[in-house]
């Protein structure tokens, strides 16, 4: 039974968080979990609360090109989700308001 515990433990531990660069974020390779691993990093050293569309493409490049969450505008793909076998993506959702501004975000898997 410590055995199991132990590795449960350990599996807890594995999720990485890496420093935010917006050079790698939109050079990432989103079959991995490079951006997954930057999101937290992100929220932290930027507040995209209030930044209009054109700072946030600025930042983070184009939205990804998707037909999920109908309505939403700006969309990022965050890579795999962070599950042991990864069937599903997490994304970056981040919410305009009528004058263009991030009024709220969130990170959802699929």
């Amino acid at each position: 039974m410590r055995y199991v515990l132990a590795f449960l433990i350990l599996l807890g531990g594995c999720g990485a968080s890496e420093s935010f660069n917006p050079q790698r974020w939109r050079d990432a390779n989103l079959d991995t979990r490079e951006r997954a691993n930057m999101v937290g990093s992100l929220i932290k050293a930027h507040r995209l609360d209030g930044m209009d569309r054109a700072s946030v493409v600025a930042l983070l490049g184009e939205p990804t090109p998707t037909d999920k969450w109908d309505g939403s505008e700006m969309i990022y793909v965050l890579g795999p989700d962070g599950s042991m076998f990864p069937i599903d993506n997490e994304w970056l959702i981040i919410e305009l308001d009528q004058q263009g501004r991030v009024s709220g975000y969130q990170v959802r898997p699929d």
